[in-house]
């Protein structure tokens, strides 16, 4: 029995640690993954199993959820601590990382309206530019979600009349199909006006990190311990420095990071990574087009 219990404790801290986009994505392979074989069952075997796709991604997030519980009491005296007012204690009780994700989506929704709005981006400040969008995949990526998008819209309504018969649920899937597109679409078009003609920028006292609404830190210089270049997955890198989840953050765009930060122990910065304030960070990975520009920046301070 305490064998057992200690493994569900450590089951738990791992998926406490999971972040939540990686859930999100387990959720989602789960859905398709069991929505295919749905099909693939006979007819007499369907009934006895139907809503199991629906099922098995809620029990993940359940699963998540229930994982962060042991934390709400510290996040409910640091608020006490710092005079919160009375609706952050609800929300000090929900997931932070499923917060944050809302927060990131209404950040992305007023890039959308800034874009229709054909606004400028915020100005970056002066300082050593460090792009990661010109030998990046960022353009064709947006470029093939757009697609994706777009293309999907009329493909999926001229197929779904064929695969239901009932005229009242092709409206309503087809009412929720162009809401998700919509959706979608903002998303995407948001995150492109915020990030299109981004850098992140290496001033005399500190390096500007952001990545549109999807991260953002200002990271002193004499907070940096080291900046070494990285020729391995980050998985790999994982298993050789095994250091939790938690001090670790990826700031790319959609891109492999190819180098490294690592912040001294005494460093006390806050960087936002999809819509979350972290704190405690020891390892920053980053994508850029020339790497060596920051590592020889960074060399006479390390």
């Amino acid at each position: 029995m305490a064998t057992a219990w200690g493994g569900a404790k450590q089951y738990a801290r791992r998926l406490n640690d999971t972040p939540w986009l990686t859930v999100l994505g387990y959720a989602y392979a789960s859905f398709t993954t069991l929505a295919m074989l749905m099909w693939l069952l006979p007819a007499q075997w369907r009934a006895s199993v139907k809503g199991l796709e629906l099922a098995l991604p809620l029990l993940l997030f359940v699963a998540k959820d229930l994982s962060q519980i042991p934390d709400v009491p510290a996040r409910l005296r640091a608020l006490r601590k710092a005079g919160g007012g009375w609706l952050s204690y609800p929300a000090a009780c929900l997931p932070p990382g499923l917060i944050g994700l809302m927060r990131l989506g209404r950040e992305q929704r007023r890039g959308f309206l800034c874009w229709l709005r054909r606004e400028s981006p915020p100005a970056r400040p002066d300082g050593l530019r460090l792009t990661f969008h010109e030998q990046g995949a960022y353009s064709t990526v947006i470029a093939i979600a757009l697609w994706s998008v777009l293309g999907e819209m009329p493909i999926n309504a001229a197929i779904l009349p064929l695969l239901v018969k009932d005229a009242a649920t092709v409206q309503a899937i087809h009412l929720a199909l162009a809401l998700g597109g919509a959706a979608s679409l903002a998303w995407v078009l948001g995150d492109r006006w915020r990030v299109r003609n981004g850098y992140h920028v290496l001033t005399e006292t500190h390096l500007d990190l952001e990545i549109g609404a999807r991260a953002s830190a200002r990271i002193p210089r004499c907070a940096i311990a080291d900046a070494k270049a990285l020729r391995q997955p980050v998985a790999e890198w994982r298993r050789t420095h095994p250091v939790p989840h938690r001090q670790t953050v990826n700031i790319t765009p959609f891109d492999k990071p190819n180098l490294v930060l690592r912040l001294r122990d005494d460093a006390s910065c806050t960087i936002t990574h999809h819509g979350l304030e972290r704190t405690g960070v020891r390892y920053v990975f980053l994508y850029l087009d020339r790497p060596e520009r920051l590592i020889a920046a960074l060399a006479p301070a390390a």
